[in-house]
């Protein structure tokens, strides 16, 4: 489809084709495999640093180990979980930059920002996409008023109005695109456009 065919404006019926489904379910498993290598590299790791040094009793090492594997199997779990649930529409409602300091144990302290999007859901909750540092892609792509969707499989936000837009972020990649493009530069899936 041409781009002069395009509206720009509505959401995207990308998020349901079927290349994009695929796409999500490969990304899925690719996190799945990920999620099982480091729950169980924790604790293999710790095992070998429990037999092999003198500075780690094993006992300790293998608590430790277990620990931190049943920690990130507990968040990922936690983060699928929440990939399942339904997409949720909102409008953005306010942006705000706030200034952090880190503290450092040697008592020094660096600052770096957070930027930080409110979007009122049509339920009503609030829901925050907060950015520190350089990433700031959404607070920069979005303004006041615009209405997002959330898709949770991808745990990206498409915006409404795409009409006055130069660049479009690719959901699955969150690749910089120009709007006139159909496919992400970086990952070559479809533009949720």
């Amino acid at each position: 489809m041409h781009e002069e065919e395009r509206p720009l404006v509505g959401w995207s019926r990308v998020a349901d084709a079927p290349e994009m489904l695929e796409t999500i379910q490969r990304n899925r498993r690719t996190s799945i495999i990920w999620t099982w290598v480091f729950s169980l590299l924790f604790p293999v790791g710790f095992l070998i640093a429990g037999l092999f040094s003198d500075e780690m009793p094993l006992n300790e090492a293998l608590m430790v180990g277990f620990g931190l594997g049943l920690f990130i199997l507990a968040i990922n779990l936690w983060r699928f979980a929440n990939t399942k649930r339904r997409a949720w529409d909102g409008v953005v409602v306010k942006k705000m930059e706030k200034r952090h300091y880190k503290r450092h144990d040697d008592g020094s302290s660096h600052a770096y920002m957070e930027y930080i999007v409110l979007v009122e859901t049509e339920q009503g909750k609030t829901k925050r996409i907060v950015e520190r540092k350089r990433g700031r892609d959404m607070y920069d792509y979005l303004v006041v008023g615009d209405r997002v969707r959330y898709h949770p499989a991808l745990e990206t936000y498409e915006k409404y109005d795409k009409s006055k837009d130069e660049v479009i972020y690719c959901n699955v990649c969150r690749g910089r695109n120009p709007i006139s493009k159909d496919r992400c530069d970086r990952c070559n899936n479809l533009l949720f456009k």
